[in-house]
This record gives structure tokens, C-alpha cells and sequence, in this order.
């Protein structure tokens, strides 16, 4: 989402390996310095970005062997906030894990 023309939040679905967790795919992404791993390796939470892993049931026949993950980036400057990351990428992953992005 862009404000006054520049960027300001980006939000990106992407299917990993199965067996990655959340911490070895914020190393794909900018602004996950300095967070923190959470409920079994699911999430990853920092000031100004996060990463959020879909349920086991969240299966797609066109990323066998994949599993959905929600990722969350800040860039509008000055705004760094983990609390409130860590209650986005918490509500995002379970709005992903319902979605028609998952199949069951």
C-alpha cells in the first residue's frame, strides 16, 4: 500500500517448503531485523516486518509439498511497533488459513 505515493506496507502470500519455518523465510524478505520466533516456529515478529505459517490443513494441489506463509513489511519511516507486528501477522495467518488460498 503506498501513501503519498510511496511505498508504506506490503503484504505477500508465498508457498515455501513444508519443512521450512517461519525464521528461514523472513530471510527472503527486508525489514525482519531483530525479531523473535514464536508457537512452534510458526511466526516471526520484529518492529517492521513478520511472517506468519498457515495450518498443516492449508494445502494446495498446485504447491504439493508446500505450506502457505503470510508475510508483513513496513517501510513509512519512523514506524517500528513489534507488538502490534506480532498481533497482524497473528490475525493475517489465520485470515490466510481460512482463505480460498488454502484448499481442504
Amino acid at each position: 500500500m503506498n501513501i503519498d505515493g510511496e511505498l508504506a506496507i506490503r503484504h505477500v502470500q508465498t508457498w515455501w517448503a513444508d519443512g521450512e519455518n517461519a525464521a528461514t523465510v523472513s530471510e527472503g524478505y527486508d525489514r525482519m531485523e531483530d525479531g523473535q520466533l514464536i508457537d512452534d516456529e510458526r511466526y516471526f515478529y520484529s518492529g517492521t516486518g513478520a511472517v506468519g505459517k498457515t495450518s498443516a490443513s492449508c494445502k494446495s494441489p498446485e504447491h504439493p509439498e508446500q505450506r502457505l506463509y503470510g508475510v508483513v513489511q513496513v517501510y513509512a519511516p519512523g514506524r517500528s511497533d513489534a507488538k502490534a507486528m506480532k498481533k497482524l501477522v497473528l490475525a493475517y495467518t489465520e485470515a490466510l488459513d481460512s482463505s480460498s488460498a488454502c484448499h481442504r
